[in-house]
């Protein structure tokens, strides 16, 4: 009897193995590109410069102790990418690791993933610049965070845009109670902002 079952069992899996292997969207994927963080900052809407330099080493996002909104912004580099491929984009992923949070988003709510289109991501005029596209997390834990940004690439692309550019902000600017709050992005190697990139078969 009890081998009779594991008969069963091992050809249910092998079943369940196979239909998943035959995943039409998965069969479709050709290649996988990842690019690498091309240039990022920290801006703070004082225009003071001090969330520049306390966060020269990580992305900061969330308020100061001056109840000052804080931002933090990124840049891909898409010349990488082979020319014509780009009209075969399946997905695009932002990666980004997130120390832990948890006090940030009790204050400041949801963490909010916006693209943006300045000529200068060190200039002042970034922290307002109009978003193209607003996506938002809700997880104030450490790790990584994979947030889904096809449209925001498909659409840079297809315009044959050079780069890409994220803002992170939180959706309350500031709870104003004269404290820092702010979820830190490393920028450390094995740890630094990615943009994985899945195209389709030509």
């Amino acid at each position: 009897m009890r081998t009779l079952l594991l008969s069963r069992l091992i050809a249910a899996l092998g079943t369940l193995l196979l239909t998943g292997c035959s995943d039409p969207q998965l069969l479709g994927i050709h290649s996988e590109q990842t690019l690498s963080l091309a240039n990022r900052t920290t801006l703070d809407a004082a225009g003071s410069g001090q969330a520049a330099y306390f966060c020269r080493r990580v992305i900061c996002a969330g308020d100061d102790s001056d109840n000052n909104a804080v931002r933090g912004l990124m840049e891909f580099d898409l010349a990488g990418i082979p020319a014509g491929q780009g009209s075969q984009l399946v997905s695009a992923t932002l990666r980004l690791y997130q120390g832990e949070s948890s006090r940030t988003y009790a204050a400041l709510q949801n963490l909010v993933i916006e693209q943006i289109q300045v000529a200068n991501l060190q200039d002042a005029t970034a922290f307002n610049a109009p978003a193209l596209d607003v996506l938002t997390s809700e997880v104030p834990g450490e790790g990584f965070l994979e947030i889904d940004v096809s449209k925001a690439l498909k659409r840079t692309l297809a315009l044959g845009g050079a780069v890409v550019q994220f803002r992170l902000r939180f959706s309350r600017p500031s709870n104003n109670d004269n404290l820092s709050n702010l979820a830190l992005f490393s920028t450390a190697d094995e740890y630094a902002p990615q943009l994985i990139l899945r195209f389709a078969k030509p």
